[in-house]
């Protein structure tokens, strides 16, 4: 189906429109016929005034028009018939308003409860969801859930079915893989608005990665920060880029970036690597030393940094920006600020990720989530909190 022209919601009067409306309205259409036939009748009938005249010797003489008009009092029909009219199209301008607005409550209680019916049904299919480890697929079948998963993802067929086939076959073609990758993070700390200043609470959050990677030429490494505003994409994408964080959505840290985001360790192939802070830029820049690494196939890549993220954001996410093969996330909270803490995976794999709650479901202090099978670019996991 085409989509309607911008005009189409709310198209232009013309006549033929107005006179089909007005046949469809029975009750204003006869109160107009029957104002417009008694206004012709008022028109067209002759007057039935009497008329005076002057006779032979001075005699006035009275004398009252006689014909059929004046026999059948055309006039005054007319009259009556167009105050009836007149008086039946406002009845019936009434009425419809009326019933207009019955309708549109009619109709805005209808939309309510389908509204309340599409809630249901999506509560409904997220309980399934959580039921769907237990379905056991041909491979055929799992095949189609494969291209469909990559086809959505990637909103083109045939790039969705390349990509199905390459992680049915465990190939991806990239300048860089990793394997491997190990990623833990703490939320250790909370900063509230009414002590630090600030309009929002936000938590500090320690993270480190560590993974395998087949780029072992690299001589550039850099940690970017970005504007909540900036393309997250278009950054990721630079040849020398190592990590993108953003900053809070809040704006409150664009100024000072350097409160939001501080880099403390890089490591490559197990050497310490040192780092170079460029205010200008918003980014911290390492320089391995790629010629060691000439005659490996691999090499071992980690860092740390501190971040803050904003509390009632209630969101930490970990996407990876190269095909990986293989991923562990362990995620604590050491705040007693946060009362419960979930963990979503969009990793979109053959089977689905493993994911652990420790000490339990309800007083979740550490979350592991464990892949064991490629992940594509901007795909990961998030964790999601509720606050006390």
């Amino acid at each position: 189906m085409e989509p309607s022209s911008p005009h189409s919601t709310n198209p232009r009067r013309t006549l033929p429109g107005a006179l089909a409306d007005l046949y469809r309205s029975r009750g204003l259409l006869l109160g107009f016929l029957a104002t417009a036939v008694g206004l012709l009748l008022i028109l067209i009938a002759p007057s039935g005034d009497p008329t005076i005249t002057t006779g032979p010797g001075g005699v006035l003489a009275i004398s009252t028009p006689t014909s059929l008009w004046s026999t059948l009092r055309v006039y005054d029909v007319g009259v009556a018939i167009f105050q009836a009219g007149l008086t039946i199209s406002i009845f019936q301008v009434l009425l419809n308003q009326v019933a207009e607005d019955r309708f549109v409550e009619m109709v805005r209680a209808a939309l309510r409860q389908q509204e309340e019916g599409v809630r249901t049904a999506v509560a409904q299919s997220l309980a399934a969801g959580s039921r769907l480890e237990a379905l056991q697929l041909a491979p055929e079948e799992l095949d189609r859930v494969i291209e469909n998963a990559a086809r959505l993802r990637s909103g083109n067929a045939e790039l969705g079915s390349v990509i199905a086939r390459k992680l049915r076959n465990n190939v991806f073609e990239s300048e860089e893989q990793w394997r491997n990758l190990v990623v833990r993070a703490e939320v250790f700390g909370l900063h509230k608005a009414e002590t630090s200043g600030r309009q929002h609470d936000y938590y500090d959050v320690f993270f480190q990665f560590g993974y395998h990677t087949n780029d072992v030429k690299r001589t550039r490494f850099t940690f970017k920060v970005g504007g909540w505003q900036d393309d997250y994409d278009r950054l990721l994408r630079a040849r020398d880029m190592g990590v993108v964080w953003r900053l809070p959505s809040t704006g409150e840290f664009d100024s000072q970036w350097d409160e939001a985001f501080a880099l403390l360790s890089v490591n490559f192939g197990g050497q310490q690597v040192q780092f170079q802070k460029n205010d200008a830029e918003r980014e911290y820049v390492a320089f391995p030393p790629a010629e060691e690494f000439t005659d490996r196939a691999d090499v071992f890549v980690q860092y740390s940094f501190n971040a803050k993220v904003l509390a009632d954001g209630n969101l930490l996410s970990f996407e990876v920006p190269k095909p990986t093969f293989a991923a562990t996330y362990s995620i604590s909270v050491s705040v007693p600020d946060i009362a419960r803490i979930r963990a979503l995976d969009f990793f979109g794999l053959t089977r689905p990720a493993s994911v652990e709650y420790a000490p339990s479901l309800q007083d979740t202090r550490f979350i592991a989530i464990s892949v064991d099978d490629w992940i594509l670019p901007k795909a990961g996991a998030v964790v999601v909190w509720k606050r006390r």
